[in-house]
């Protein structure tokens, strides 16, 4: 009867996936024309429904057989899987996508976006059943992936104008919460390393999730009635490099200050090199608080005050986020945010006088 029909048995009917029979269904453009009318043709002879389509969205969480794990970003060449803040993520999309069988492909698109029509290309030749978007990628290089039609969610970034689902941390509150503890032992005057910027009167930080660090550290010092000193600001490549020559450059400008909060643990490392360097001792001379808690600072003498970052959760989320995308495409698409939480170590100490 034509209500007992589900999609895994057009699926064995036409010798394809359940997830080839989910995009057929949902008019993904990720399937060839002839596999489509072999789909189409098992549903007609099994009694084909709208009860059909109503299994899919049901039987969603299967939907997806295999989907990417895609890293795009214009500001860092190394690989997602060595870094010590991506790879967490990706540790917890696999075990995510263990629970439903589901394959995971890693793959690195940036050196892809300088051509649009190869990277589209490329994609569509993959035959993913959805995409993580990992990274700080580019809005034009989102809406090109987003134009392929199938379920698509970013991870630790946000565009604004763009209806697509993201996944990302409380970067706000996370500095915000930064900042007020170093606030709260005293130190007024707080510098930050920032990443890459656009230059002008008040620094802008081209990654959104970086933006919204700086946006707590300003908004903490604000509410503590400091004006923020744009002279003790920094920006760098958010590498342990990068934090290093930013850390320089604030010390050789000859500003003084008692603390600094880093946009990231990398930049935490290297500053806390360059200090070491000039003489400065940690925290006795400067206090300084990064953020991500990646799995080596806390074996850092001094142990490294930061922001922990769940970012096994950040993975899982995402996962679930595009099965319920790929059960029902009409879903509302939204930003999910995780909370973070200060972790208090040896790093920072009571401003001395």
């Amino acid at each position: 009867m034509p209500n007992s029909v589900t999609v895994k048995d057009i699926a064995r009917k036409a010798e394809v996936s359940v997830g080839t029979v989910s995009r057929v269904f949902h008019n993904h453009a990720n399937v060839t024309e002839e596999m489509r009318q072999r789909v189409l043709r098992a549903a007609r002879d099994l009694g084909y429904s709208k009860q059909v389509m109503q299994d899919t969205r049901r039987e969603g969480y299967q939907a997806i057989k295999e989907f990417g794990f895609l890293y795009c970003s214009s500001v860092d060449t190394g690989s997602a899987i060595s870094n010590p803040f991506w790879s967490p993520i990706l540790h917890g999309v696999e075990a995510e996508a263990r629970k439903t069988n589901s394959k995971v492909t890693y793959r690195d698109v940036g050196h892809l976006v300088p051509t649009p029509q190869l990277l589209r290309t490329t994609l569509q030749e993959m035959q993913l059943g959805g995409i993580l978007l990992v990274g700080p990628a580019e809005a034009e290089t989102i809406q090109l992936i987003k134009e392929i039609n199938i379920p698509l969610v970013l991870v630790d970034n946000f565009v604004r104008g763009l209806k697509i689902d993201t996944v990302l941390c409380d970067n706000f509150e996370g500095a915000r919460m930064a900042v007020e503890h170093l606030l709260q032992q005293g130190h007024r005057q707080i510098a930050f390393i920032g990443g890459p910027a656009t230059p002008g009167p008040r620094p802008i930080q081209t990654i959104y999730t970086i933006e919204r660090r700086a946006a707590g550290y300003r908004t903490a010092l604000l509410d503590a009635g400091i004006p923020v000193d744009y002279s003790l600001i920094a920006a760098c490549t958010l590498s342990t490099d990068g934090g290093y020559e930013a850390c320089k450059t604030l010390l050789q400008a000859g500003k003084p200050f008692t603390a600094l909060f880093c946009a990231n643990d990398e930049t935490a490392i290297g500053a806390m090199k360059a200090l070491r360097e000039t003489g400065r001792s940690i925290p006795e001379d400067v206090s300084i608080v990064g953020f991500d808690d990646i799995a080596m600072v806390e074996h850092l003498t001094p142990a490294l005050t930061t922001v922990h970052v769940d970012k096994e959760a950040l993975g899982s989320i995402a996962v679930k986020r595009l099965l319920m995308q790929a059960a029902d495409p009409d879903m509302v698409n939204s930003a999910s945010i995780i909370n973070v939480e200060l972790v208090k170590r040896a790093s920072v100490a009571p401003h001395r006088a």
